[in-house]
Parts: C-alpha cells; sequence; structure tokens
C-alpha cells in the first residue's frame, strides 16, 4: 500500500467522528501496516535457511489445514493464511476491554469502518496498559 494511500485513510479516519481520538488511530494504521509490510509468503519463510524447525512445522501445518478447508469444507482459496509475519514479539496486539465500576456491560468504543465493539485494540502492550 502507497504511503499516500495510508495517508489518505489516516485523514479519513481521524475526520470521521467516532469515540477514538487521532493518537489511537495513528497507533492502529501504524501497526496495521506494519504487520503487513512484514509478511512473507509462507513458502519463501519454509524455504529460508534460517528458520528454525520449530516454526517450519507450524507453517507447514498451516497449509495443511488450509488445503483441506478449501478442497473439503469449499472454503474460498483466497490470500487468508498465505503469508507469515515475524514481528519478534509474542502477541500481535493487546485488546482491552473495560466495563464501568460495579457493572457487567461491557463499555463500546466506535469507529468510522468497524462500527461499535467493546473493545479496543493496540499493537504495543505499552499502550494497552497505558489506557
Amino acid at each position: 500500500m502507497s504511503l499516500l494511500r495510508v495517508a489518505f485513510l489516516f485523514v479519513f479516519a481521524a475526520t470521521l467522528g467516532g469515540c477514538a481520538e487521532i493518537g489511537y488511530y495513528a497507533q492502529a494504521v501504524h501497526g496495521g501496516m506494519s504487520v503487513l509490510s512484514s509478511a512473507r509468503p509462507i513458502p519463501e519463510v519454509l524455504d529460508d535457511p534460517q528458520t528454525d524447525d520449530k516454526l517450519r512445522g507450524r507453517l507447514q501445518k498451516v497449509q495443511r489445514i488450509r488445503a483441506f478447508a478449501v478442497a473439503e469444507l469449499a472454503l474460498p482459496d483466497n490470500g487468508s493464511y498465505k503469508s507469515y509475519a515475524d514481528l519478534k514479539r509474542r502477541y500481535v496486539l493487546w485488546n482491552v476491554v473495560a466495563a464501568p465500576e460495579f457493572s457487567l456491560k461491557a463499555k463500546q468504543w466506535c469507529f468510522p469502518v468497524a462500527g461499535c465493539v467493546s473493545y479496543r485494540g493496540y499493537y504495543s502492550e505499552t499502550d494497552a496498559d497505558a489506557f
């Protein structure tokens, strides 16, 4: 995705009302682009001699499961589960779920594209904890 397109998406998201502030959108766009830009096709990762055996086994399993899903379950043969991104961290993102004090009803946040949801996703554990 071009830098111009990313900038447009950021400005578009920031100008729509929603309940989230610009800083949240900025980390979401940056984090999402970071994941996408570090993704490599699974066959490329499997062919890489630096790939450790444990990861290689997991990715081969992903390929088998995906092939089964397409052939036997008639799921679409699209771009899903065809790439791998090594983010050098344990989780892709951290979700924050909250409720008002003494309540079991989850707080909702509204976003222009996703609509209203009961969580906020952060690509940084520090940002999630700070929120």
